[in-house]
C-alpha cells in the first residue's frame, strides 16, 4: 500500500469511527456499568477496528460491523474482570442485552428507510397514507370524499404499501440488514 492509499484509508477510518463512536460507546455502556471500563473497551475496539479495517466492506454500514468488535471486547473484558467483580450479569442476561441492542439498531435503520421511502412518494400518495393511517376518517368517508369506490381506494393504498415495502427492503439490503 502506498502512502496516498494509506492516508486515504486513515481518513476513511477516522471519519467512520468518529461518526459512530457515540453509538458504539452507548452500546458498550449498556453492557458494562463502569465508565472507565467502557473507555478501555472502546480503546481496545479502536485498535482491533484499525487492524481489521481492510476487511470492512464500505458498501455496508459501519456501526453493525464495529459493534461486533465492541461485543467481542466486552466479552474479553468480562472474562478478565469476572474474578474481581462480585456482581455481573448472567450470561443469559448479557446475551439478551446484546440482542436488544441489535434489535434497536435494526429498528432505527428501518425507521430511516421508511422515512426516505416515504419522501420518494408523490404528494398525493403521501397524503392518502396520512389520511388512512393518521386521521379518524373511515375508508368509506375517504372514498366518498375522493369520489372513488372503496375497492379502488383499497387497491390504491395497497399498491402504495407494496411500493414502500419494496423500497424499504431494498434500502435495508443495501445497508447490510438482509
Amino acid at each position: 500500500m502506498n502512502v496516498m492509499e494509506d492516508n486515504e484509508r486513515q481518513i476513511q477510518f477516522t471519519q467512520r469511527f468518529s461518526q459512530n463512536e457515540r453509538a458504539m460507546r452507548a452500546f458498550a455502556c449498556s453492557l458494562i456499568p463502569n465508565r472507565e471500563d467502557v473507555n478501555d473497551v472502546i480503546q481496545e475496539t479502536l485498535k482491533e477496528l484499525w487492524r481489521k479495517f481492510d476487511k470492512f466492506d464500505p458498501a455496508r454500514p459501519f456501526l453493525p460491523w464495529a459493534n461486533r468488535f465492541v461485543y467481542r471486547q466486552v466479552l474479553i473484558h468480562r472474562r478478565s474482570t469476572a474474578i474481581r467483580l462480585k456482581y455481573t450479569f448472567s450470561e443469559e442476561t448479557f446475551r439478551r442485552l446484546v440482542e436488544e441492542q441489535s434489535s434497536l439498531e435494526r429498528d432505527v435503520a428501518l425507521s430511516e428507510a421508511l422515512d426516505k421511502c416515504l419522501h420518494r412518494l408523490d404528494d398525493d400518495e403521501r397524503e392518502l397514507l396520512n389520511l388512512r393511517y393518521f386521521t379518524k376518517e373511515s375508508i368509506n368517508e375517504m372514498a366518498t370524499r375522493e369520489g372513488l369506490s372503496v375497492d379502488v381506494l383499497y387497491k390504491r393504498i395497497q399498491r402504495i404499501r407494496e411500493e414502500l415495502q419494496r423500497c424499504i427492503s431494498k434500502r435495508m439490503e443495501q445497508e447490510g440488514w438482509a
